[in-house]
């Protein structure tokens, strides 16, 4: 193929795709541009999640009226004026690149004027050319329009996500923004509706206020510096987590980045304080010297190099390790009050779960086991089985009821499991001799010698039982009491919207109240403490379409809790009652984690022991 140069137009449009990969690019760019004119108060509208309609206006400097029409060509910027200025940035934006590119792929309607100018300009954009300008009555400020985004580009318009996802992009970006420029008013509308607004309120007013009240009784302050970077901002507890990173914001110099280094130092510090899956909360903000760090890695400047990264890990792993080990706090149990005469806010859910974390831990320390294989699923499951037998050999000697393995993706959906006649072991035939350690019950069946764990029994029907109710949409719930208040963030709202039809499958009653709040009235008669909303905020985050295992772990996780314990007494009829209800499942030798509800030791390798 011959060797030919590209026309001018596509060089534009392949450049300015470079730039605006979606309309959280032309959002961040804009809103960044306001920030860096002084502006006091800007509002920030989107519609379809940005794709149709993009709107940015401030209060702040303006455009002259000589350069309104120069701030649309390539390169044109006044925040650098040659390469060695890269390194002494104080402003977000430098490249001169964004108008440029947003005029490419969408049309742009702009109105600015400056504070010595008594009337504003107007200039519309369309299909990357000036179409029309003219003079109009405006504030001091500059207010941007951005239509149909990539409506000359349809291919790259296909690429895009749904609204919902794109409005959770730009959500996040907001939250960002309000949260590192505390100084500002920003109000952010999406789709006709305030999102929220703030008015100039200290740093963790706002957190607490956006993202979620609990917060504030869960936020430590941090600040510390060596001689090149200086931190302040705020950590969680270990109290409190999430099972995302949803509240993981870090900027450096005010810019809103990503570095999957600082984040996983500022983690690593959790690990043995949270769960694992759970993920802290924290607010970082890093200020350095220009020099110091490389914000031109990237067109849309969220990735960040630092040229000193090892000084500034050993700074934060030092320093929130100490903060950390300073503020430990002893979990307790809160006693319920026998009446409450009024509706309970719970907008801070930790302090709800909190109430059993001590009961959770002491069930965790029974039953926690030690072989590899569980090792390797502790990720999604809680360890609660121990092993009570003493000797070694014994335990290699122990033949275990074979059983085909079995792919989780079909696990409750096969209606042909090989296990479903119970032909590896007849358990209409076995006979009850004994319970013993409060744990196991012993059987015997011809020449052989069974022992049923109550445990994992118990927990194998309970969770079959469930997901059987599950799949056929009659899960039992529970009325509460007191019907329970709760505030959700942007993001965790919209995605409980997604899911609303599988909460009511679960067991939930809830009702939508006012701005992103819910009422829950019924929940899955499961839950033994049923104010304990671990379980809601877990399947926020669960894919369900994509991921049903997931959603299932969580449930496993549920039902384990209450799960027949260790040092429960049990009596024949009890242990012929969980044999009974075996036989029903698909699989009664294994419960879903794969461990053995029962086990088998044959005559002739029990008397090997003995020296037969």
């Amino acid at each position: 193929m011959a060797i030919i140069q590209l026309d001018k137009k596509t060089i534009e449009q392949i450049a300015a795709g470079e730039v605006i990969e979606s309309p959280f690019s032309i959002v961040k760019e804009l809103v960044e541009n306001s920030i860096d004119a002084n502006s006091k108060n800007i509002t920030v509208e989107i519609k379809n999640g940005g794709k149709t309609y993009i709107r940015v206006t401030d209060d702040g400097s303006g455009i002259n009226e000589d350069e309104i029409e120069l701030a649309f060509k390539r390169h044109a910027t006044s925040k650098i004026k040659d390469f060695s200025d890269l390194y002494k940035l104080f402003t977000l934006g430098f490249r001169g690149e964004a108008l440029a590119s947003i005029i490419t792929c969408s049309d742009l309607t702009i109105i600015s004027k400056t504070e010595n100018q008594s009337i504003g300009k107007k200039l519309i954009y369309k299909n990357a050319h000036l179409d029309s300008k003219s003079s109009i009555a405006t504030n001091t400020g500059t207010s941007i329009e951005v239509f149909d985004l990539f409506k000359n580009q349809p291919v790259r318009r296909k690429f895009l996500k749904s609204d919902m996802a794109e409005t959770n992009k730009i959500n996040k970006l907001m939250y960002a923004i309000a949260i590192s420029n505390k100084d500002l008013s920003i109000k952010y509308i999406r789709d006709n509706k305030i999102d929220f607004q703030t008015n100039r309120e200290d740093l963790s007013t706002i957190i607490c206020k956006l993202l979620d009240e609990n917060l504030k009784d869960n936020l430590i302050s941090v600040s510390f510096a060596n001689d090149i970077y200086k931190i302040n901002g705020y950590i969680s507890k270990s109290t409190y987590y999430r099972g995302n990173r949803s509240l993981q914001y870090l900027f450096v110099n005010n810019r809103y980045v990503y570095n999957e280094a600082l984040t996983k130092c500022i983690e690593r510090e959790y690990k043995s304080l949270i769960p694992n899956g759970r993920f802290p909360a924290f607010f970082i903000f890093v200020e350095t010297d220009g020099k110091n760090i490389d914000v031109n890695m990237h067109p849309n400047k969220k990735e960040i190099k630092f040229v000193y990264e090892d000084i500034l890990l050993d700074l934060l792993s030092n320093n929130i390790s100490k903060i950390l080990y300073e503020n430990k706090t002893i979990k307790s149990v809160i006693n319920k009050e026998e009446e409450k005469k009024e509706l309970n806010f719970y907008d801070d859910y930790q302090k709800v779960i909190d109430s059993y974390n001590k009961l959770v831990a002491e069930d965790e320390s029974l039953y926690s086991e030690d072989n590899d294989k569980q090792k390797e699923e502790k990720d999604f499951f809680e360890e609660y089985d121990k092993a009570d037998f003493s000797s070694d050999d014994l335990e290699e000697e122990i033949s275990f009821i074979n059983t085909p393995e079995i792919n989780l993706n079909d696990k409750y959906n096969s209606t042909d499991n090989a296990n479903t006649d119970n032909s590896y072991l007849d358990l209409d035939k076995l006979s009850y001799k004994a319970s013993i350690f409060g744990r196991y019950s012993i059987y015997e069946s011809k020449d052989k010698l069974i022992i049923l764990d109550h445990r994992r029994a118990d927990l194998a029907i309970h969770f079959e039982r469930f997901i059987e109710d599950f799949e056929n949409k009659r899960v039992s719930s529970q009325k509460l009491l007191d019907p329970l208040i709760i505030s959700l963030d942007s993001n965790s709202y919209n995605s409980y919207l997604k899911k609303e039809e599988l909460f009511k499958n679960l067991g939930f009653e809830i009702e939508r109240f006012g701005q992103r709040k819910l009422i829950i009235r019924y929940v899955p008669i499961i839950f033994e403490n049923p104010e304990n909303l671990d379980y809601f905020y877990q399947l926020l985050d669960v894919d369900y379409k994509s991921d049903k295992e997931s959603l299932y772990r969580k449930i496993y996780k549920i039902i384990s809790k209450q799960a027949f314990k260790k040092g429960y007494k049990i009596d024949k009829e009890e242990a012929d009652y969980l044999i009974k209800n075996l036989k029903k499942l698909k699989n009664p030798y294994k419960n879903y984690q794969g461990q053995n509800t029962m086990i088998k030791i044959e005559k002739n390798e029990l008397e090997t022991y003995f020296d037969r």
